[in-house]
């Protein structure tokens, strides 16, 4: 990340990031949020996982993490990455 910054102080770098997968736990979240805060994304997708039928997680996984703090995940996550990112417009090249 440093050094694509360096090289091109315009560059716009994004994520999408899903929370509440099965299995996820407290402290994998936590890194999460560090790692969020230490790349300083300028636009990130976050999304809470839910099940879809068909698929291979929906057939393998328990969907054990309540909404209760997949949404609380997802309000930390989507603070912190798009906070101040509201009106970043990439430029296309």
């Amino acid at each position: 990340m440093n050094k694509l910054r360096a090289a091109d102080s315009e560059i716009v770098i994004g994520t999408d990031i899903v929370v509440g997968f099965p299995g996820e736990t407290d402290e994998e979240f936590i890194k999460t949020v560090e790692l969020a805060k230490r790349m300083d994304w300028k636009l990130g997708f976050v999304a809470m996982y839910s099940p879809r039928p068909g698929t291979a997680s929906d057939r393998i996984y328990a969907d054990d993490i309540p909404y209760k703090i997949k949404k609380q995940r997802w309000e930390i996550l989507d603070q912190i990455i798009n906070k101040n990112n509201l009106k970043v417009r990439p430029k296309v090249v």
